[in-house]
Parts: C-alpha cells; sequence; structure tokens
C-alpha cells in the first residue's frame, strides 16, 4: 500500500547531469513555473482500488497544503485512517522542480520535439531503482511518471493539468501499481484551490 500512496505524490521530479541544452532548457522552465506561487490549499479526493486480494477499494478526502520551496502536507478528513497517514507521511517529502538536481541524477533519454523523456536515478539508494519521467516540451509540465523499483515492481502516474487563477497545477491524476503480489488502480482530483492562501509553518509540524 505504500508503494501505491507513494505513486500519487506522483506532482514531481529532479534533476542532475543532462546531455542537451534543450534538455536543460525545459527542465530550467519546469522548476521556474508559478514565479507568483507561494502557498496554497487545495482538496484531495483519492481512491486506491486493489486488483488483487483482498479486493480494496479505499476512498480518501482531505486538503492538501503546499509552502514554498518544499514543504507539503495532506490532512485527511475521511477515508481509512491508517492508509490516510501513509499519503500524509509520503506528500511531506514530495519535492519541487527547484529541488530536483539535488535529489536524482538526470539524463536525458530522447526528445521527439512534443515530449522529453528523463530517466532519473536517486542520489541515495533506496526503494527506487530509477524513475521514467516525461515532460511536455510546450508548457513544461510533467506528463507522466514511472517509478521502478528494486523488487521488480513498477508504479506509473498520468497527470492532468488546469489553472487557479494564473497557477498551471494538477488537477487530476490516473496510474497503476505492479508488485510482486499484488496490482492496483489508482485515480485522484485536487480542486478549489486557494491560491497564496495563509499556511502557517504550524500545519507542518502537527
Amino acid at each position: 500500500m505504500k508503494r501505491i500512496i507513494a505513486a500519487m505524490a506522483a506532482l514531481i521530479l529532479n534533476a542532475g547531469p543532462l546531455r542537451a541544452p534543450a534538455a536543460s532548457d525545459l527542465l530550467d522552465r519546469m522548476a521556474a513555473a508559478n514565479p507568483g506561487l507561494r502557498t496554497f490549499t487545495a482538496t484531495m479526493h483519492a481512491n486506491v482500488a486493489l486488483k488483487t486480494f483482498p479486493f480494496l477499494s479505499v476512498q480518501l478526502v482531505g486538503t492538501y497544503y503546499h509552502k514554498e520551496p518544499d514543504q507539503n502536507k495532506v490532512v485527511f478528513t475521511s477515508g481509512v485512517p491508517a492508509v490516510a497517514e501513509q499519503f500524509d507521511k509520503l506528500y511531506a517529502h514530495v519535492e519541487p522542480p527547484s529541488r530536483w538536481r539535488d535529489v536524482y541524477q538526470v539524463t536525458l533519454v530522447s526528445d521527439d520535439g512534443t515530449t522529453t523523456t528523463y530517466r532519473l536515478v536517486p542520489r541515495k539508494h533506496g526503494n527506487v531503482d530509477h524513475v521514467e519521467a516525461r515532460a511536455d516540451d510546450k508548457t513544461a509540465t510533467v506528463s507522466s511518471m514511472r517509478w521502478y523499483y528494486v523488487n521488480g515492481g513498477y508504479a506509473e502516474m498520468n497527470n492532468r493539468y488546469g489553472k487557479a487563477g494564473d497557477a498551471v497545477v494538477v488537477t487530476s491524476q490516473t496510474g497503476h501499481v505492479q508488485e510482486p503480489g499484488y496490482t492496483a488502480d489508482i485515480t485522484s482530483t485536487i480542486d478549489g484551490y486557494k491560491i497564496n492562501a495563509d499556511v502557517p509553518d504550524s500545519v507542518f509540524s502537527q
């Protein structure tokens, strides 16, 4: 279940050595997106459906808090408490594009003129072997990510975007997890954005 939830935190990536100026320019554009955004709150609706035993379908609703440069927290008001707690812990470690170079080493895989694909290797060893990330060249947004785990499993997530005021934000996601012993489908929506809302630091220390 932790792997499934980690895939939801799929709003972000990271970077390192690049092989082409165009790829570096795109990464810089991604990191510089939404320059006027300092904080936001939003409502998150998430559904995790296990396709193997025990065939569990979990629905969560909560508030997503973000504060620049890298503070994130989700406080769920409904759903299965144990799953909600894991969501909260994992969203707290979501890194913004401005920190990607600190977290991953990035290699350009391909650029077809529309979509650029990167291979992201974590600088610190963990459960993720590498990530394949695809970015839209025109909008400088992450269109999809696939996490490859050291146990041979994977998780993938596709993002859709919209506007909240002048900010470009994730509005929905679909994904799939294939792990030894289970598979799952993931869907989520994020709406009700309040850009530059008052978000005290105490929110993230609770």
